[in-house]
């Protein structure tokens, strides 16, 4: 009987429910937040004093809608677990075998970075390949040809620009990336590396900046440093309270640019709030347009984030690209050759690919002095070339990285 009566007393004891992300008033202190939470039998789990938010848990019978018509209150929601990756394509098997075919050949393969303004054949290379002095090879992506930046490296490699990459973690032991990669922060187990543990990081980071170090691949940025920022779990998905607290991070840290491979429809009210917060504190927020081919996803769509759609090789916007007035620029987003988890490669296509590209541009002007947000757009809009697209496809266009730098140079920027 007695154990009877403490199911009983359980059962109908109020549960706690789904976490709730609420964004108070700047009157409410942290004090007055925690009233707050306490009048309503809540339980504060996290705080974003950097959008004034806190997450929170609530007995099961809470309605949301009641939190957020309270009074300080600014906005309330419950935090989902989502899918952030959306659908892309990749192959570990094809850039094994493109680099076992080279190898195997002894002739690496070499070509003439193509213009933006000249689609290439129909069926491009993966990759150029440069050697060294010394005969080593480095694996130059299309797209860092495509967009012109050899030409840029003379005068920067990225060299002090800061880059915040909020995605799956990143393998830093990779030869590519260890030169590149700072001290980051894993949001899903703090105190832990922020290893990568599904591959998509990783890829994001060596776009950006790959090392040039005559093994493996170079990205756009080959001297920039990534600081990775796990907030998506193995499986690409991760919750809304899970990317604030990268957000706020990143801001904390001071960095010059934050790229987030990823995306939802779902809107958030506290997301949109911390990438406001993340332009206000200077930083160049990048992110990935979407794979659904429908409108631009969250965060990407909020007007404080640069959204960036995904182009192919002859300089038409992606079928699975998202588009909408939303888009800044567009870039190659298909079959980019990058570094995966292990010492290896892969072929991925996605706009998450494509972002990394606007990042490790922004990351060549922020280490010739360009700072701030909106200074960062108007140098890339000013060097973005007219694909001939809709702007809803193509925001203000490719930008090229030699166009960049000597607008910079020049002081046209």
């Amino acid at each position: 009987m007695k154990t009877l009566a403490v199911l009983l007393a359980l059962l109908a004891s109020p549960a706690f429910a789904v976490q709730k992300i609420i964004t108070f008033s700047p009157a409410m202190d942290a004090a007055a937040q925690a009233r707050f939470i306490d009048s309503r039998g809540g339980k504060q789990v996290k705080q974003f004093p950097f959008i004034n938010a806190v997450l929170a848990d609530f007995p099961g019978n809470t309605r949301t809608a009641d939190i957020a018509r309270a009074p300080g209150v600014a906005a309330a929601e419950d935090d989902e677990e989502i899918y952030w990756l959306s659908s892309e394509e990749s192959s570990f098997a094809e850039a094994a075998a493109l680099s076992a075919r080279e190898i195997k050949d002894g002739v690496p393969r070499t070509a003439q970075p193509p213009s933006v303004s000249t689609p290439p054949a129909p069926i491009a290379p993966v990759y150029f390949s440069t050697v060294s002095v010394e005969g080593k090879i480095d694996h130059m992506p299309w797209s860092v040809a495509k967009l012109r930046v050899p030409q840029a490296w003379a005068s920067t490699m990225g060299k002090g620009a800061r880059v915040a990459v909020l995605d799956t973690g990143v393998d830093c032991a990779h030869p590519d990336l260890a030169p590149n990669c700072a001290a980051g922060y894993n949001v899903l187990a703090p105190g832990s590396a922020p290893y990568d543990d599904e591959g998509h990081g990783t890829h994001v980071a060596g776009i950006i900046a790959g090392a040039r170090n005559w093994s493996g691949m170079v990205g756009v940025a080959p001297e920039a440093t990534v600081l990775p920022v796990k907030v998506l779990n193995s499986s690409g998905t991760g919750k809304v309270s899970d990317i604030l607290d990268g957000i706020g991070w990143a801001v904390r840290q001071k960095v010059d640019i934050i790229n987030m491979s990823l995306g939802s429809a779902k809107y958030s009210e506290a997301q949109g709030r911390a990438v406001k917060a993340a332009r206000a504190a200077g930083i160049f927020v990048v992110c990935a347009a979407g794979n659904e081919g429908g409108a631009v996803d969250y965060p990407a769509a909020f007007e404080d984030s640069v959204a960036v759609a995904a182009m192919d090789f002859s300089n038409k916007i992606t079928a699975f690209s998202c588009r909408g007035p939303e888009i800044d620029f567009i870039a190659p987003g298909v079959r980019i050759y990058s570094a995966a988890p292990g010492d290896s490669f892969a072929l991925k296509s996605g706009t998450s690919q494509a972002a990394p590209h606007i990042s490790g541009l922004a990351a060549l002007a922020v280490s010739l002095g360009v700072k701030g947000p909106d200074a960062l757009k108007a140098a890339l809009t000013k060097a973005s070339f007219n694909l001939g697209l809709p702007p809803e496809q193509q925001g203000a266009g490719a930008p090229v990285a030699s166009h960049l730098v000597s607008n910079i140079l020049s002081g046209q920027h």
